[in-house]
């Protein structure tokens, strides 16, 4: 499965190889780990701007999105339902909303970096050891895998790691306190630019952060978390697992360029899609709500607790206290049950649309003459109406397409 990585990592190389070659001869492999930083990098480059810039433009439409819902929250007729989709389709392309492939920026990273550590694996450990005839690694010859085991980084060859045998380091021509010096300095630095990448992450997240969303606030909690662990998991990894020199040094350089290309976006976006005052009155009015209802959970159970010991002693506050868990939870699952029914009443009638949409459009192939398209219902909260204490974005002429935002007051 990996050798499907190791084929274009080793390509890439290669190229960079030979383009280095006749520059710096004793260098040229490892500036091709930067070349290759540099072309997986720039392959991602637009896919990450469109992903930031996504999410951005979906953080300014949420207090819309959350308006139009909260209005037709318990609307689960027909009528209703259409108004509903076509509030919310109208608001994405006045925002000019398209969502982008998200998650293709981690997977080429991935493949790149799985292709990289197998490749280097293969070089550093040969079936026919360090001194054999070696083979050809993918795109790389006997004489490419020759000259990249005799590349040294600070008097470190690239394939040897601290978790190497004395014995195939003594092979490599370096000894595990040379390979522990050279590569503890960039291994720091590298967890310190993934902490800090992390961080930026998660205060951009924490700015507009969906307290209604359960899904969201369990993603947030799951990112703070691996960015407590993961430095200590990569720390050991680097010091006690198999990963050559050359990882380190890709992963210190692809980091650094991660950090500053996600700082440099979340300067470009914040200029370009500014939050206005309304945006975040909306998210601090949201984290008040949120922090209020945890505030009152929380005194509930500590209620409960509190007759629960005094029920020790107390038959009346033994009582009491159950009553109110037993009415806490009968109340919890009456709203959960709401809830549920409301979205399976929701995603019927959005079936039953899906479907009749397919028949009209099955009907129009088969050449039945198509029916005259009903004009666009205008709700409680339309968009052409006017929206009390409510503002609209408007992006005039002359910056449609820039990504700027201008708001008026109505």
């Amino acid at each position: 499965m990996l050798n499907l990585f190791v084929l274009p990592i080793s390509g890439i190389m290669k190229m960079w190889h030979l383009f280095f070659h006749s520059l710096l001869e004793h260098h040229a492999w490892l500036l091709s780990l930067v070349g290759l930083i540099i072309t997986v990098r720039t392959l991602i480059a637009p896919f990450a701007w469109m992903q930031y810039r996504a999410a951005r433009i979906s953080v300014l439409m949420r207090p819309h999105l959350d308006a139009v819902r909260r209005a037709y929250a318990e609307r689960t007729d027909r009528r209703g339902m259409l108004e509903e989709m076509a509030l919310i389709s109208r608001l994405r392309k006045r925002f000019q909303y398209k969502p982008a492939a998200g998650c293709i920026p981690p997977l080429v990273q991935l493949s790149a970096f799985l292709g990289l550590y197998r490749l280097l694996l293969w070089i550093a450990r040969p079936a026919e050891g360090i001194e054999g005839t070696h083979h050809r690694v993918g795109f790389l010859s006997a004489h490419d895998v020759d000259s990249f085991l005799n590349t040294t980084f600070l008097g470190v060859p690239l394939p040897a790691y601290r978790a190497m045998s004395p014995e195939q380091l003594a092979d490599l021509g370096t000894t595990r306190a040379e390979v522990t010096g050279m590569i503890a300095p960039f291994l720091v630095l590298a967890v310190v630019f993934t902490v800090l990448n992390t961080a930026l992450s998660l205060h951009r997240t924490r700015q507009s952060l969906d307290y209604a969303s359960g899904f969201a606030l369990n993603i947030y909690k799951i990112t703070l978390l691996i960015a407590i662990v993961v430095p200590f998991m990569l720390v050991s990894a680097g010091l006690f697992g198999p990963l050559p020199v050359a990882i380190i040094v890709y992963w210190f350089g692809n980091n650094l360029w991660t950090l500053l290309q996600n700082a440099l976006i979340h300067l470009i976006l914040r200029r370009r899609l500014p939050l206005e005052k309304d945006h975040r009155a909306y998210f601090q009015r949201q984290r008040e709500e949120h922090q209020g209802i945890r505030q009152r959970e929380r005194e509930q159970r500590r209620e409960i607790r509190a007759l629960r010991l005094k029920g020790l002693s107390s038959k009346e506050d033994r009582q009491l206290a159950a009553t109110k868990s037993r009415l806490r939870k009968v109340q919890r699952t009456a709203e959960k049950k709401h809830r549920k029914d409301i979205a399976r009443a929701k995603k019927q009638t959005r079936r039953g649309i899906i479907a009749e949409a397919k028949a009209a459009k099955k009907g129009q192939s088969a050449g039945a003459p198509a029916a005259p398209a009903a004009p666009p219902a205008l709700g409680k909260h339309s968009l052409d109406r006017e929206w009390a204490g409510r503002m609209r974005i408007e992006v005039p002429e002359e910056r449609r397409g820039s990504g700027g935002r201008h708001r008026r007051e109505e």
